[in-house]
């Protein structure tokens, strides 16, 4: 193929042998036997309101053919309504039915439609006396979740409205009020029981794969409470806002100078700001100051930083001055006031007890101390919250978020009155083995038993399962460690790291020359920050661009021609649009040989999400993102012994013998991105607590390999910088874009391989994707997308059905589009503004998305409900695995491996 390489036989990228497990503390609901008799006629009516609309279009034509067999009167007040109806997808009167005639005898496809009616009248009328019973049973199941310690832990967490409305369907009491929350309350049920994504007691986290005997104890999940850093960050800055507590902290500039050639040189600064929330908001902006001797001087000997008479006894001699000179300390408190000269934080941002920390270094000083028995008080209170039952965490938090306001206030630094919500402590849940409530009613709806022993929830019956107590089904097997190896060349195909990479490279030889160097990687981090928007643009631009460089062509093409296979057989399949596309397997097991050379250049590692589906064992791949042990980091101090060894092994390895790495590890207030150190050296804002300062590396461009790379400057070694934060890099300053994205890789979508195909339905047009897969792993789930008119008219239609549950429309709809009964609703994404960090901050106040159970009587019931959170359409996707409809109560478990593949030496394409 043109501009492509040719194959070469190249290694499948390697899969690590341990994997990350999320499970659902509290399992989703078994059947009932009203649930799952209301299913089956559920799904008995939907395939009848399909054989009925497949007759619909050749019926309408047997009509019109029927006209010489009666008169004109009959056919204008009979067959031509009863065409319309058919047409438009109406059930026709039964005063028009009754109308008929010999009709039914002469167009015989009539009296097979009529039987159909006839059939699904029946079983409306079966459907209209077993709804109620089903519904009660969904009640009840939804009480008894209700009930669930795990469950209100969690909730409590949440929102102290939510957790009363909890409360009451527990009881399951009904009344007006209760049936008005209870979608609310089932969608954070839903939540609860169906997604993995690690929030207080909604999922617990362990490790399956990792050292040590496989029939160790067993034991229950256990919480681990942490104050949220972005008050302890806010609190930090405040103490040091006082010049007798800053004066006793180290100094250091606040960013390196980048000297210009009119004898200028320019900073970087940032301040700070708390607005409540879950993380901090940072504005910077660039200082420009003249060169003077004092202050190329102050920038060589703060890089060791000291504080500020340290450095002036450091900076003195150096003017020919003595270090206690009034003009000396002037010039270093006049930097300090302007931002330009800053302390360092007076306790590590990684500090495992940062309260208890910054309350010993208040008591250095005697005024202090009533001030640092507060903090310690705080940190003791918050580590007990973990302790508490749903009922009394409520007030605890609103304790705990008044004593921060009292704190800050006292301190000097109030909380804004226009801040959002003070978020005081995170809550993970862990767990070595098996173990959790999914029956228990200690909390909500029952009387208070007595408080958990330690950090553990009371276990009945089966547990959630993680770790060692994975059923087969859950662990990887060595088959699905190979197909994510095969896989990891075709999300190299359609990751954009690699064209961002390429768009930076551009931006830097444009701004340094071939060759060049920028001393201050900060001063690049705008043009980082646009190479991401840049690269969006560039994914949607063909191969034969004459724009587009060589080097990113050859990728385009590659891709296209992918598509292209992948397309043309979804074409050939007979009967209509495939409801599945199975990629060619030799073709993605060659990919690896095929991609650009350039590619190659720097190691890679993904994360997978996985989840396994059964019957048949296919592993569905939820989402892809970079790895090198970034979604296991913030969880490895509290998971088994061996895990963080585990993972640094495979950084290691995967980065390949002699490569020099250091971590970047801001916090930005977010807990998140609180982790150990999994390699040897870290870089941050000084030297003091990390290996590497900023000012230490530089960025360049590599000639030999065409690779943009930062390298120490001292000793000219390149440097894998490693971001394994959770914290969006777009979220955090500006200035350590080059440190946060040197390895970009892991903004990965398979959905654009797939093609889409248009069913018209009420209100619009749906697109709709097929399901996609490789050998046994599904990468794409099939989609059906209604836009806002489409959803419209659902929502019209659910309306107007007046049985207990709208049946009879959800039938239609299901049939109309073919839907699975399982699904999950998703928001559909809002249009890109073109500023990563606001689209980012938007993307976090969409709803998110939620089970649907087409089959179960309460979700019908809620369902018009949840589709009015979406004005703008909805996005539903086929729930694979599925989660309701089960014999006994079921965890969703999902599995969080990496693959790694090693940088190749170049070669020529």
């Amino acid at each position: 193929m043109p501009g492509t390489a040719r194959p070469t036989a190249v290694a499948p990228a390697r899969t690590v042998p341990y994997a990350l497990v999320r499970t659902t503390v509290t399992p989703y609901p078994a059947r009932s036997a009203e649930g799952a008799r209301l299913r089956d006629l559920l799904d008995r009516l939907t395939a009848l309101t399909a054989q009925q609309d497949a007759l619909r279009a050749d019926l309408c034509d047997d009509l019109f053919a029927s006209r010489p067999g009666h008169d004109e009167e009959f056919h204008r007040q009979v067959v031509l309504p009863l065409r319309r109806a058919l047409h438009n997808g109406r059930v026709p009167r039964p005063a028009l039915l009754a109308r008929l005639a010999d009709l039914p005898v002469r167009v015989p496809r009539l009296g097979a439609w009529l039987d159909l009616c006839g059939l699904r009248a029946a079983l409306l009328t079966e459907l209209a006396a077993a709804a109620p019973d089903a519904l009660a049973a969904e009640r009840s199941a939804l009480a008894q979740l209700c009930r669930s310690p795990a469950f209100t832990r969690a909730v409590a967490l949440t929102s102290a409205d939510l957790l009363r409305a909890v409360s009451r369907a527990a009881r399951d009491e009904g009344g007006r009020r209760a049936r008005k929350e209870e979608p609310s309350v089932l969608r954070h049920a839903l939540r609860a029981s169906t997604k993995t994504s690690p929030l207080s007691w909604f999922t617990a986290v362990g490790w399956s794969g990792g050292p040590g005997p496989a029939d160790r104890p067993r034991t229950a999940p256990r919480s681990v409470v942490r104050e949220h850093r972005a008050l302890v960050e806010a609190l930090a800055a405040a103490l040091v806002d006082a010049p007798r507590r800053r004066r006793t902290l180290a100094h250091r500039m606040t960013s390196s100078a980048r000297h210009t050639a009119d004898g200028r040189a320019l900073y970087t600064r940032d301040h700070t700001l708390f607005a409540g929330g879950r993380y901090l908001i940072t504005h910077e902006e660039s200082v420009e100051l003249a060169v003077r001797p004092a202050l190329t001087a102050l920038d060589a000997l703060a890089a060791e930083p000291a504080p500020l008479d340290g450095l002036a006894a450091r900076l003195g001699p150096v003017l020919g001055r003595a270090g206690t000179d009034p003009a000396v300390v002037r010039f270093l408190d006049q930097l300090a006031d302007g931002g330009l000269l800053v302390p360092v934080d007076p306790v590590d941002p990684q500090h495992p007890y940062p309260l208890r920390a910054l309350a010993d270094w208040l008591r250095r000083w005697p005024q202090d101390a009533a001030l640092a028995d507060r903090v310690e008080r705080l940190a003791a209170d918050t580590a007990g919250f973990s302790n508490a039952r749903a009922p009394e965490r409520p007030a605890l938090l609103a304790e705990l978020a008044e004593r921060w306001r009292c704190l800050l206030a006292d301190a000097g630094r109030p909380v804004p009155a226009d801040a959002a919500p003070l978020t005081v402590l995170s809550e993970d849940v862990l767990s070595d083995g098996a173990g959790s409530d999914d029956t228990g009613s200690d909390d909500v709806g029952s009387s208070a038993g007595p408080a958990p022993t330690a950090t553990t929830v009371p276990t009945r019956r089966s547990g959630a399962r993680t770790g060692e107590d994975l059923a087969p089904a859950d662990r990887l097997t060595g088959a699905d460690r190979t197909v994510l190896g095969e896989l990891t060349a075709l999300a190299e195909l359609f990751d954009l790291g690699h064209l961002m990479r390429r768009a930076a490279l551009e931006r830097f030889v444009a701004r340094y020359g071939r060759g060049g160097t920028c001393p201050t990687p900060w001063e690049f981090g705008p043009d980082t920050a646009s190479a991401w928007e840049e690269a969006a643009r560039l994914a949607v631009r063909p191969s034969d661009d004459p724009g587009l460089p060589r080097e990113l062509a050859q990728l385009a093409s590659l891709r296209e021609e992918f598509t292209r296979r992948v397309r043309e057989a979804a074409a050939d399949s007979p009967g209509g649009p495939a409801e599945e596309l199975v990629l060619p397997a030799e073709e993605v097991r060659g990919l690896a040989g095929r991609l650009p050379g350039w590619t190659s250049a720097r190691p890679l590692s993904y994360a997978w999400f996985v989840q396994r589906a059964l019957p048949g064992g296919l592993l569905c791949v939820n989402h892809v993102y970079g790895g090198w042990g970034r979604f296991t980091s913030r969880f490895l101090d509290d998971l088994p012994p061996g895990a963080a060894a585990q993972v640094s092994r495979a950084i290691r390895r995967g980065l390949g013998d002699g490569a020099r790495a250091a971590q970047i590890r801001p916090v930005g207030g977010f807990n998140a991105n609180l982790h150990p150190l999994l390699v040897d050296e870290e870089i941050g804002p000084d030297r003091l607590r990390s290996t590497f300062a900023e000012a230490d590396v530089e960025l360049v461009h590599d000639t030999a390999r065409d690779q943009l790379r930062l390298r120490l400057r001292a000793t000219g070694e390149p440097l894998d910088v490693l971001y394994l934060g959770f914290l969006a890099p777009v979220m955090l300053p500006q200035r350590l874009a080059p440190f946060l994205c040197d390895h970009p890789g892991g903004v990965v979508d398979f959905r654009r391989l797939l093609p889409r195909h248009t069913l018209a339905a009420p209100g619009g047009e749906v697109r709709r994707t097929p399901r996609l897969r490789h050998r046994h792993a599904v990468l794409a789930r099939r989609r059906w997308h209604l836009p806002a008119g489409v959803l419209a008219a659902l929502r019209a239609d659910l309306a107007a059905d007046p049985d207990v549950i709208p049946a009879a429309a959800a039938a239609r709809w299901r049939a109309l589009l073919q839907l699975p009964e399982q699904l999950f609703l998703h928001a559909v994404p809002q249009p890109a503004a073109g500023r990563p960090a606001e689209d980012f901050v938007r993307s976090l106040g969409a709803p998110k998305p939620q089970a649907l159970d087409l089959g179960n009587a309460l979700h019908l019931r809620c369902l018009s409900g949840w589709l009015a959170r979406h004005p703008r359409g909805v996005v539903l996707e086929e729930a694979l695995p599925v989660f309701g409809g089960r014999s006994r109560p079921a965890h969703a478990v999902e599995l969080v491996t990496e693959t790694y593949r090693p940088a190749r030496p170049a070669r020529s394409d």
